[in-house]
């Protein structure tokens, strides 16, 4: 055990530990004057300490284990039904049955859902890899059997509604796949959709909403993709106020904050614990801070790519690309929606932001994530002269 700790990528246990600390922090800070807020904080710290046992549990595991395909399909079989009881069970929060109240702590099975689909499709594509000689209603993506659970997942996300998870979720699938094998065509196609449905977002929300009238409707989700487009409608006032106090208090913040505990828009941010955390940190400990909480987030992301470009091993690999993904995704979407380049979708940020489902999946995944690092060969510089090491070394 101790051996292996010899091997820990400090690339990845450092900015893990840093951002989850600053999270206790500021969970703290953005409910402080309101009688939750010690209660928060203890939630929070204890989340933590469950996270980082579960990552130090996960760094240990035989992650061949996680490489049976009956024992994706069982775990699968339980987020499922997690979604099930969250949807036809549970009472609607915000609009949504998303969640799983046990009393003291809530669940949210889109949030586990989005690791066991990462397991999932790792393991399907590294048995079934794709092949580009072979037409595609040959290919392993097309066989109906390895769908049908994944799909009613989805499909169940979907309906609860949870948008923003449920993208998320798309696009994690979409990376897998297109480091499964697919050729280079296939890869720049994709990108090239994606780019233009991107680029002309606004535009689509805008012909949807002239012909649907998101705004006339009573759905939350609808209103908030017209808020999007146009946050200072008054016609979308109530849909708008959370992004518009969003605004303020980063405009407050300027670089360096003004002082923890300090924020004067908390207060108004119905979400400043979880959505808008960003927002609240922004005003708090400035830009400066910010962009430094950006930048660890990238050095994760940036270190999975690499040990997954270097990995011989396909399944370590699409693991990798797939969690490099969440986090990254993850993060676009909920600061997209904090500065108003992506509508609201209620997502967290890793690490930052309050709630337990949350934090203990992304502590897993960073926990397989150390565990693959540790498999990696180390490279040893020998000296030329020196012939009785590099016979050691072989």
């Amino acid at each position: 055990m101790f051996k292996k700790l010899q091997k820990l990528d400090y690339w990845i246990a450092v900015p893990f530990a840093t951002l989850s600390m600053l999270g206790v922090v500021m969970v703290f800070s953005a409910t402080q004057g309101t009688t939750t807020a010690l209660t928060n904080f203890i939630k929070q710290a204890l989340f933590v300490v469950i996270g980082l046992f579960g990552a130090f549990s996960l760094y240990h595991f035989n992650l061949k284990t996680l490489q049976q395909m009956k024992l994706l399909r069982k775990i699968l079989g339980v987020v499922i039904g997690a979604l099930v009881i969250a949807k036809f069970m549970m009472p609607a929060v915000n609009g949504a049955q998303g969640w799983i109240n046990l009393g003291i702590v809530t669940l949210q099975p889109a949030e586990f859902l989005k690791l066991a689909l990462i397991l999932y499709f790792a393991a399907f594509f590294a048995h079934e890899p794709w092949q580009a000689h072979v037409p595609l209603r040959f290919q392993p993506i097309a066989r109906v059997k390895a769908w049908r659970w994944p799909a009613l997942a989805l499909l169940l996300v979907f309906i609860m509604p949870d948008n923003g998870n449920g993208l998320i979720l798309l696009l994690i699938l979409l990376a897998i796949f297109l480091a499964s094998g697919v050729s280079r065509k296939t890869i720049a196609l994709i990108a090239a959709i994606g780019g233009l449905g991107f680029g002309f977002l606004q535009t689509i929300i805008r012909l949807l909403n002239h012909y649907f009238n998101f705004n006339g409707g009573k759905h939350y989700a609808l209103a908030r993709l017209t808020s999007f487009v146009n946050p200072w409608d008054p016609n979308a006032a109530d849909a708008s106020r959370q992004l518009l106090y969003g605004y303020y208090a980063i405009a407050h913040g300027g670089f360096f904050g003004v002082g923890l505990g300090n924020s004067l828009i908390k207060p108004y941010l119905p979400e400043s614990n979880t959505d808008f955390i960003m927002a609240v940190m922004t005003e708090e400990l400035g830009a400066v801070t910010t962009a430094a909480v950006l930048i660890l987030l990238l050095i994760l992301v940036c270190r999975m790519v690499i040990l997954g470009i270097r990995q011989r091993n396909q399944y370590y690999r699409l693991l990798l690309f797939g969690i490099a993904t969440l986090l990254f995704i993850q993060m676009l979407v909920n600061l997209g929606g904090v500065i108003g380049v992506l509508p609201i979708t209620g997502v967290v940020f890793p690490f930052i932001s309050g709630g337990g489902s949350s934090y203990i999946v992304f502590s897993a995944a960073i926990g397989i994530t150390l565990n693959i690092a540790a498999t990696q060969k180390r490279e040893v510089s020998i000296h030329p002269a020196d012939t009785l090491a590099r016979k050691d070394y072989k």
